[in-house]
């Protein structure tokens, strides 16, 4: 008997033990939310910070791009006029051919013909890689263009605090009222020339 009430009596503490530490548990739990939920509650909300860049200006006077373009337009300008040149390279020799008149066996006739469609085929087959390759470089170009402003914009935008930064344009405006305020298209423009100058013009 005596050693039953001693362990009744051990038992009994240890339940208390566990019960106190049950019990200082949850009300830490719950001290630990409510702490948490004052916090958020008194967390500041950051205002949204809104400007915008006039895309006509950039293009304009963003050096860089200027030049890429530039570079770009003479080089397209310079693949058209060969290809052009081709074309009526080929022609000229079909006038010159016809020229021959009655003179023309039908053994001749057929042999122009058959070089002819070949060159023919030849140049078109040129014509649409030629198209695809400026495709493609403008491609690169545009994005290569895009990824310098929009690094330049992701550092302005954590420097300035800005929430967003939309783009106007003349040709495809989607606001119907801009505050001037909000146009910051001058210090993008300057940041962007000092960040990316103009590259440096190969030597012929």
């Amino acid at each position: 008997m005596k050693y039953l009430s001693l362990v009744l009596s051990v038992v009994a503490l240890i339940l208390s033990g566990i019960l106190l530490y049950q019990q200082k548990s949850s009300k830490e739990i719950v001290k630990g939310i409510s702490n948490k939920l004052e916090t958020n509650d008194s967390v500041e909300v950051k205002p949204i910070r809104i400007a915008y860049v006039d895309l006509d200006s950039m293009d304009a006077r963003f050096e860089y791009y200027k030049v890429k373009m530039e570079a770009f337009e003479k080089k397209k300008e310079g693949l058209d006029r060969q290809l052009n040149n081709s074309y009526q390279n080929l022609d000229n020799k079909r006038i010159e051919f016809l020229r021959k008149g009655n003179a023309i066996t039908q053994a001749e006739a057929d042999a122009f013909k058959r070089e002819y469609d070949q060159q023919l085929q030849y140049l078109e087959n040129q014509r649409r890689k030629t198209e695809q390759d400026v495709q493609q470089e403008a491609m690169v170009m545009r994005d290569d263009i895009f990824s310098k402003i929009n690094e330049y914009l992701e550092e302005y935008s954590r420097v300035k605090g800005y929430t967003y930064i939309f783009s106007y344009s003349r040709n495809a405006n989607v606001f119907l009222y801009q505050d001037e305020a909000n146009n910051i298209t001058d210090e993008v423009i300057n940041g962007l020339n000092d960040r990316f100058p103009k590259p440096a013009e190969k030597k012929k």
